[in-house]
């Protein structure tokens, strides 16, 4: 049996359509949950990067008396959870740059089918992202307070990714495969549009536990 191919989203390689075509249905499900598994947790990580380099920036500030938080309580403290937190951010972006993100598009399926996979591929990502923060929030316990607010913000993350990401990303995904499936936009706006609603969770999942 051959993996539906009605409204298929356009690939970049046409050579990746022909050997679709030969696989089976258990290789081509497994190769989609690959690739979808593998982009989500790249944004997941871009979300988490951004957000600690933001951090960084604003412990920095604070530091040096830019603005007033109330983060840290003397320079040494400033300096090295800023620049900790900040490599941590960088190390995550970098990461994911380096992922299964900025590869082509080879293996793809129907809207529904890559509509349910994203929406599977935000549960794995958010849980592991929650779980990781919720067991890094002990570990930094007695460090600095600004350290306990970078694992806090893997913690958000992932209630984002489970909650706000899960139901506006997804139905925003769909509405791209649905209208843009045929058209070469569809790479260049899927990810960025899913960048952008996961950030946006995390910011109002961030104000309201802060």
């Amino acid at each position: 049996m051959r993996p539906p191919t009605s409204a298929v989203v356009t690939v970049n390689e046409p050579q990746a359509v022909a050997a679709e075509g030969t696989v089976s249905p258990a290789r081509h499900w497994l190769r989609l949950l690959r690739r979808v598994v593998a982009t989500t947790f790249d944004v997941g990580l871009l979300v988490v990067g951004t957000a600690l380099v933001s951090l960084a920036i604003v412990v920095l500030l604070d530091g040096f008396e830019v603005v007033d938080v109330g983060l840290t309580t003397s320079t040494g403290e400033m300096l090295g959870s800023g620049l900790v937190i900040a490599v941590f951010g960088a190390f995550a972006m970098g990461v994911a740059v380096e992922g299964p993100i900025r590869k082509l598009r080879r293996y793809t399926g129907t809207e529904l089918e890559m509509t349910f996979l994203r929406a599977a591929s935000l549960l794995v990502v958010g849980g592991v992202l929650l779980f990781a923060g919720n067991a890094l929030k002990r570990l930094v316990e007695e460090l600095p307070h600004t350290f306990g607010i970078g694992a806090e913000i893997l913690v958000v993350t992932g209630i984002a990714g489970l909650t706000f990401t899960f139901v506006v990303g997804v139905a925003a995904q769909w509405g791209l495969w649905r209208f843009f499936s045929q058209r070469p936009q569809l790479d260049l706006l899927e990810l960025p549009v899913l960048y952008a609603i996961w950030l946006v969770g995390a910011l109002l999942v961030f104000s309201i536990r802060f």
